[in-house]
């Protein structure tokens, strides 16, 4: 999986090959310094009047690597007084770190602009693929869930990346350029301080998946806990007009407790990590202080500097390994986080146009619906069973039946935010799934009950999606009856709505949605009856507006208040997802079925609330 997250940094190479030679070059000045450092010091114990000349010509054929690389490092930094020498060394270390310094700087700034491009990419991503998916997508999760998928868990990928890249990629260098110098001083030692790269290794491979499975849960229930501040800020009404912020604090508290025992036993366990892998580094360098110090001071099979050298790259060795099982944690964490992201991102979206679709031409003639069936994911039942119907161009057609007829399932078939599962449905004798959704989409246009509205300005919310003119806007606005309140607001068309528009009321609302459809002119309108929720002088400005909108379309209307669709060209009346009546008003109240009921029900309980 940590593969996979690098994968994603493939077109950010010349930036991270940039970072890698600056890298190098940070480690090659890095050892030097450590490497000089035993000199430094016996330069530092030496008589100060005695010289420090090792000439070229003195070096021998018969010196092994350690022996010959001391000679030469004597040679290019040490000559003249042990004082000399010593200025000379600190000149160089001083010269050592700041290159050393710059090419981490470097580096960093390299990495950090893959790493923030990649989290950039994979929003983008993510944000892409949520808009590729179906309605039934969103309708079986959470947007709580899919929020912090999108935010947290991504922020996580991006910790890992941000945490990880660079050690990845020095302190390997690290430990390899100091096991070389290690060898080139004492193999033997070398090969007993190697043996704790295993034991740590195991032990860390072991606590690694334990890590994982936590980090899994801790994300899952962090989304938990954002579902809740979702609910929280959409239904803050209903929760202050049943006077119920007590409950939701404990069921708030409740979610929370359980986030805050995921995260402590992954912190538990995380902690462990470091002092374990330290204890294990701390106790074989014990060993091998022991073990050399003994073959310094009674059989002098190595020299006193020779043993300095190593102890102090031994221990520097320790730092890059402590670095790695950091290192190990931040991996973990964004592999976890990285599954559940990488989980969503391969989903293949359940509707999509074939290879060989074509555009819909102009709406001439008919939709027709043959023996249509559909399931929602995760139903049993079927939402239509069986469902045949045409509607012709012109024609008003309104759906009626109680909640869960399907009304809004037939209307949502057209533009194809499901896919059906039976039969057909086609547009002018052209099976829908064989068009592409973009045309078949915009020769529609939707007018739902629940406004959508964007935080944006008036002029950007009318003209959404669509490149017109400021004239048209102000057109399509006026005919909407929206024109004279958006020139009463603060900066008129150029004026920010807020959150699903809240600076309007509903009436305002769906007056710029009305517009909004009129600006796109479709061939096709589908109107989830816009006035229902309205009070009386609303309702005549918008419902004014929906006439003038419906002018010469072909319009589908899911009717709440049966007395707005008398004048419909065909009712369907709907039950448990099939068609059980279909007429004119007339025709239909006179059969004495459903539609009947539902109309002298309606009209009485509307007569007993008129004063």
């Amino acid at each position: 999986m940590y593969l996979r997250i690098l994968k994603l940094i493939k077109p950010y190479w010349p930036q991270i090959g940039a970072g890698i030679g600056l890298s190098i070059v940070n480690v090659f000045f890095h050892s030097l310094t450590l490497w000089l450092s035993a000199s430094f010091i016996t330069t530092i114990f030496a008589n100060p009047v005695d010289p420090v000349v090792t000439p070229a010509d003195q070096l021998t054929q018969g010196l092994d690597l350690n022996e010959r690389l001391k000679q030469l490092t004597s040679e290019y930094f040490f000559s003249g007084s042990q004082l000399d020498a010593l200025g000379t060394l600190a000149l160089v270390i001083l010269f050592s770190y700041l290159v050393k310094s710059l090419a981490y700087y470097g580096n960093k700034l390299f990495t950090g602009y893959a790493q923030a491009k990649v989290v950039q990419d994979l929003r983008t991503q993510l944000y892409q693929h949520f808009l590729t998916q179906p309605l039934s997508f969103f309708q079986s999760r959470r947007s709580g869930d899919l929020i912090s998928l999108a935010m947290n868990d991504v922020l996580k990928v991006n910790q890992a990346l941000a945490t990880t890249f660079h050690p990845l990629v020095i302190e390997p260098l690290y430990i390899v350029t100091y096991l070389s110098i290690l060898f080139i001083i004492n193999w033997k030692l070398t090969l007993i301080s190697i043996l704790i790269i295993p034991i740590t290794s195991l032990f860390i491979a072991v606590i690694s998946k334990s890590i994982r499975r936590k980090v899994i849960r801790v994300q899952a229930q962090l989304g938990e806990l954002t579902s809740r501040f979702t609910e929280l800020i959409s239904g803050i009404r209903i929760i202050k007009a049943f006077v119920n912020e007590s409950n939701e604090t404990r069921r708030f508290s409740g979610e929370a407790q359980k986030l805050y025992q995921l995260m402590f036993r992954q912190i538990r366990l995380q902690s462990l990590s470091l002092p374990v892998t330290e204890m294990l580094g701390v106790t074989m360098a014990v060993i091998l202080l022991w073990i050399g110090g003994v073959q310094v001071l009674k059989f002098g099979t190595i020299s006193s500097s020779d043993f300095l050298r190593f102890i102090v790259i031994l221990f520097a060795i320790y730092q890059p390994i402590r670095n790695l099982a950091k290192v190990n944690i931040n991996i973990q964490t964004g592999v976890a986080a990285g599954s559940r992201v990488f989980q969503i991102l391969d989903i293949e979206p359940a509707i999509r146009d074939e290879s060989d679709s074509q555009d819909l031409p102009a709406f001439e003639n008919e939709i027709r619906f043959t023996d249509v069936t559909f399931a929602y994911d995760n139903s049993e039942l079927p939402a239509l069973k069986n469902l045949n119907t045409v509607i012709t161009k012109g024609e008003m057609v309104a759906l009626v039946g109680p909640s869960g007829a399907g009304k809004t399932t037939v209307v949502d078939l057209i533009p194809r935010f499901h896919d059906i599962n039976a039969g057909s449905i086609s547009i002018d004798g052209i099976d829908i799934r064989k068009l592409t959704r973009s045309s078949i989409r915009k020769q529609i246009g939707i007018v739902s009950q629940e406004t959508i509205l964007f935080n944006d300005t008036v002029y950007n919310n009318i003209s959404y999606g669509m490149d017109c003119s400021r004239v048209q806007v102000e057109a399509a606005a006026r005919r909407a009856n929206a024109h004279e309140f958006v020139l009463e607001l603060e900066d008129q068309y150029e004026t920010m709505l807020g959150e699903h528009g809240a600076r309007l009321s509903g009436g305002q609302k769906q007056r710029i949605a009305i517009a909004r459809a009129l600006l796109k002119d479709p061939a096709i309108l589908i109107l989830d009856e816009a006035t229902s929720a309205l009070d009386t002088a609303s309702e005549q400005a918008v419902q004014s507006a929906i006439d003038t909108l419906m002018s010469g379309r072909t319009v589908i209307v899911i009717a709440h208040r049966l007395s707005t669709i008398l004048n419909a060209d065909k009712i369907l009346v709907m039950d448990k997802g099939k068609i059980i009546e279909q007429g004119d008003h007339k025709t239909l109240s006179e059969a004495g079925g459903l539609y009947e009921k539902l109309y002298r029900l309606q009209f009485a309980t509307e007569s007993d609330s008129t004063p």
